[in-house]
């Protein structure tokens, strides 16, 4: 039983649990007794550096030097490269403690894509947007903490799950 448990919450941390995106707000994502809205984290756009800049709007799409009209995410190189785009999000929950999940933004520039790790902290009031690299490959990688990176609403048997 125990190797069991053990088993399922590894698969469970690593691929996460799909949530489903709203329709009229691709900022807002729901599921598995969730209802997370990253709107209000930060005043998007939001930079960070690693060897590139990178500007990151998850809500709005912003100018990518013509190469996306959906663009989430735009790498400053030799020439602006998209990393992945707005509405094509996909968003998997993967801990209810601390809160954390993912996006994946897929379709950037020559099959780029950028993955955003959202993880909830107590104790950054601010928050923090942090460019990790790109890995592998035409793969940009980011960490996002804040103190507001939990859901809006959450059912009962959610939260308790948490204590």
């Amino acid at each position: 039983m125990m190797k069991t448990c053990l088993l399922l919450s590894t698969l469970v941390s690593t691929l996460g649990m799909q949530l489903k995106v709203d329709a009229t707000n691709p900022c807002i994502a729901t599921g598995n007794g969730t209802k997370f809205d990253i709107s209000d984290l930060f005043d998007y756009p939001i930079k960070a550096t690693k060897g590139y800049e990178y500007t990151f709007n998850p809500c709005v799409p912003i100018p990518c030097a013509g190469e996306s009209n959906d663009a989430a995410i735009c790498q400053a190189a030799d020439f602006p490269r998209a990393g992945g785009n707005v509405h094509d999000a996909i968003w998997f929950l993967d801990s209810y403690q601390p809160w954390q999940f993912r996006i994946l933004f897929p379709n950037g520039f020559n099959w780029r894509a950028t993955w955003v790790t959202f993880t909830e902290d107590p104790d950054s009031e601010k928050g923090k947007f942090e460019a990790l690299g790109e890995y592998p490959y035409e793969i940009y990688n980011f960490n996002i903490t804040h103190k507001n990176v939990k859901p809006v609403w959450a059912a009962d048997w959610v939260l308790a799950m948490r204590k």
